[in-house]
C-alpha cells in the first residue's frame, strides 16, 4: 500500500483554513487575507478537499490520552505506588474539574464540528466530481461517528449536534445515550455504503474503517438495557467477519513486524485498517507523537543510563502494573518481546555497587524464571524479579519494570517531549479478530470463538519447537479452555497493549447485561491494580458511577439552561 503524503501534510485547523490563500498574487499588490469567507472558498473543490482533510488533523490530540483512556484499569497503574490519582484510584480527584475530562470533551465537538461542516459543504461544491464529494462526506460521518461512540461511553447523555455551527449557541440539552448510539449507527451504515474498500491516501477512512467501528458500536450496545442483546452481537459478528472475508486485510505473518521500524512499510501493511499518522518531515510533524514516551520508568536519575535517547524520555504519567506482565506464556508466546526489553543496557560508563559497568553492559536483568537471592548474588547486574516490580533500586515509591520497546520511534533524536513520527494504529484486524470471538462468546458459540481467538495465538507463537517440551511453540500457545470474557480480555491485553483504549474495553462487558455487579471495568480493575486495590479497602466492585466520567463543570457553567452532572459527581 502506498504511504499517504496528503493527509500527512495538511495540518491546518478549520479557523486557519479561512486565513490561508491560494493563488499567483504579485507581492506589491494590496491583499487581505481576512476577507477569505467559508462561501467563496469551500465552495471550490479545491477549497473544500482542504477542509475534508482537516478533519484528519484533529485525531492527533484526540487520541492522545494515555492515562484517561487507561488509568484505572486491570492493566495499567501510576508511575508512583503511592499516587493518589483520581483517574486511577476512583477518588475525589476525579472530578468535573478533572482536565483530561475538559479537554476531551472541547476537543471531540471541535472535531465533530469539522465533520459537520464537511458534510454540508459536500452538498455546496460547484465544480467538483459527485463520487469524491460523496467520499469525502462518508469519511466526514464515520470519523464523527467514531467521536459520538467514545463520547457517549465516556460521559453518557451528551448534546447531540448534526449540522454546522455558524452561529454562537448558548444553550444545548443532553440527548439520551440510545439517541446518539442511533445516530452512530446512522452515519456508519451510510458510510459503509459510499465508502471505498481502499484508497492510494493512505491514512484515509476506508469502508473497512467503518465497519470495524459499527461491529464495535452493536457489540457494545448489545450489553445495554436499551441495546437488542443476541440481534446486536450478531450483527457485530457478522460485520466483524466481513471485514475478516473481505480480502482487504491480512494478518502479518510475524507480530512484531507491525512494531520494527527495520522491516520495510512497516506501518502501511494490510493488517491496518486505520491509524493516525504522522511525518519525518518536521515541517508537517507538528509537535510530533508521542506514543514513545508511554509505558516508561524514568531513567535520567539512575547515573548509568541517564538522559538516554535510546530508551527515551517517558511522560511518568502512566505504567503497566505486575498482572499484566503476568499474562503471558513467556516461553511459547512472541509477543513478549516484541513487547518489551528484558534486559536495560548501561548508557554511560560508571560504578553501581562499588562494580564497573562499561557502556553496553546489562545493568538490570528481568527473569521470566524468579532468581534466588544466592542467583543474584552472583551477578554484577541487577536482577528484578516479576513480584518486584513495584518498586526500584534507584529510587524510593516508584516501580521499575521491563521497558516497552513497542512503540519505539527511531525517528526521535533527543532526549525530548513528544517528537515522534510513528504513526499510531488505532484499528487493526487483529481487533477485528478478538471482535467476532467476543461477540460469539455472548452468542454462546464456543467453536467461533475459539477459532476466532486462537488464529491471533497461532501468530503470536514463536516459529519451530520447544527444546523441553519436543512440542510446537504454536501447539502450546493453543487455547483450549472455554472462551470467555476474561480470557479474551486478557488476550487483548497481551495483543493490543498500549494501542486499545483499555477503560473501555472494560466499561462495555457485563457477564449479566444489567448486573454492575458484573461489569468488567467495576470488578477486573478492583482486583488486579494493586494501588486501587488498596485505596477500596475491601471493596470487591466498584461504585456503580464509574462507569461514567464526570461532564466538565465548565460547559454546565457556560450552558445557559438546565445541564444535569453525571450522577455521583
Amino acid at each position: 500500500m502506498m504511504k499517504n503524503t496528503n493527509i500527512k501534510h495538511i495540518l491546518i485547523s478549520l479557523s486557519a483554513l479561512l486565513l490561508t490563500v491560494a493563488g499567483c498574487k504579485k507581492f506589491t499588490d494590496e491583499y487581505n487575507p481576512a476577507n477569505r469567507t467559508a462561501e467563496g472558498y469551500y465552495d471550490k473543490f479545491s477549497g473544500f478537499e482542504d477542509l475534508s482533510k482537516s478533519n484528519y488533523a484533529t485525531l492527533r490530540g484526540i487520541i492522545n490520552f494515555p492515562t484517561f483512556f487507561n488509568l484505572g484499569t486491570d492493566t495499567y497503574s501510576t508511575p508512583n505506588v503511592s499516587d493518589n490519582n483520581g483517574e486511577n484510584l476512583y477518588n475525589v480527584n476525579l472530578n468535573s474539574q478533572n482536565p483530561n475530562s475538559l479537554s476531551l470533551y472541547g476537543q471531540m465537538y471541535a472535531a465533530i464540528n469539522i465533520a459537520n461542516n464537511t458534510i454540508y459543504w459536500a452538498t455546496q461544491v460547484t465544480d467538483g466530481n459527485a463520487t469524491t464529494l460523496n467520499i469525502r462526506a462518508a469519511e466526514a460521518k464515520a470519523l464523527r461517528a467514531f467521536y459520538y461512540y467514545y463520547l457517549a461511553e465516556t460521559f453518557g447523555d451528551i448534546p447531540l449536534v448534526i449540522t454546522r455551527t455558524t452561529v454562537p449557541t448558548l444553550s444545548y440539552t443532553r440527548a439520551p445515550e440510545k439517541d446518539i448510539y442511533g445516530q452512530v449507527i446512522k452515519d456508519l451504515n451510510e458510510a459503509i455504503a459510499v465508502l471505498p474498500a481502499t484508497t492510494t491516501d493512505f491514512g484515509r477512512v476506508t469502508k473497512g474503517f467503518a465497519q470495524h467501528l459499527l461491529a464495535k458500536v452493536y457489540l457494545t450496545r448489545g450489553y445495554k438495557s436499551y441495546g437488542e442483546g443476541n440481534a446486536d452481537f450478531t450483527q457485530a459478528a457478522n460485520l466483524a467477519e466481513t471485514v475478516i472475508t473481505s480480502g482487504t486485510y491480512s494478518l502479518k505473518t510475524k507480530f512484531s513486524d507491525l512494531f520494527d521500524p527495520t522491516v520495510a512499510n512497516y506501518q502501511s501493511s494490510n493488517e491496518i485498517i486505520f491509524s493516525v499518522q504522522y511525518s519525518t518531515n518536521p515541517l508537517f510533524n507538528g509537535s510530533g507523537n508521542s506514543l514513545q514516551q508511554w509505558f516508561l520508568w524514568d531513567v535520567q536519575n539512575t547515573a548509568l543510563l541517564g538522559r538516554s535517547v535510546f530508551y527515551g524520555k517517558t511522560n511518568n504519567a502512566i505504567a503497566p502494573d505486575p498482572y499484566f506482565f503476568s499474562l503471558f506464556n513467556k516461553t511459547s508466546d512472541s509477543r513478549y518481546l516484541a513487547t518489551v526489553y528484558d534486559a536495560v543496557i548501561t548508557q554511560v560508563a560508571g560504578k553501581y555497587n562499588n562494580k564497573d559497568f562499561a557502556v553496553g553492559d546489562t545493568l538490570i536483568y528481568y527473569p521470566v524464571v524468579p532468581f534466588t537471592a544466592a542467583q543474584k548474588a552472583l551477578r554484577k547486574y541487577i536482577v528484578i524479579n516479576p513480584d518486584e516490580y513495584r518498586s526500584s533500586p534507584f529510587i524510593n515509591g516508584v516501580r521499575n519494570y521491563p521497558q516497552f520497546k513497542k512503540f519505539r520511534d527511531p525517528f526521535v533524536s533527543g532526549y525530548v517531549d513528544n517528537g515522534g513520527a510513528r504513526d499510531t494504529y488505532v484499528f487493526r484486524l487483529a481487533e477485528t479478530y478478538l471482535i467476532a470471538a467476543e461477540a460469539y462468546v455472548k452468542l454462546n458459540n464456543q467453536g467461533k470463538a475459539l477459532t476466532y481467538m486462537n488464529v491471533l495465538r497461532t501468530r503470536a507463537a514463536k516459529t519451530g519447537i520447544n527444546p523441553v517440551s519436543n512440542v510446537l511453540y504454536a501447539t502450546e500457545l493453543q487455547y483450549t479452555g472455554t472462551v470467555t470474557l476474561d480470557a479474551i480480555l486478557e488476550e487483548r491485553a497481551r495483543e493490543l497493549v498500549g494501542e486499545e483504549f483499555r477503560w473501555y474495553e472494560l466499561k462495555r462487558m457485563y457477564e449479566t447485561v444489567g448486573n454492575v455487579a458484573t461489569n468488567k471495568l467495576l470488578t477486573r480493575s478492583v482486583l488486579y491494580n494493586d494501588e486501587l486495590k488498596a485505596a477500596q479497602a475491601g471493596k470487591t466492585v466498584l461504585d456503580a458511577k464509574y462507569l461514567l466520567r464526570p461532564i466538565p463543570q465548565s460547559q454546565i457553567d457556560l450552558n445557559r439552561g438546565p445541564f444535569p452532572q453525571n450522577p455521583g459527581y
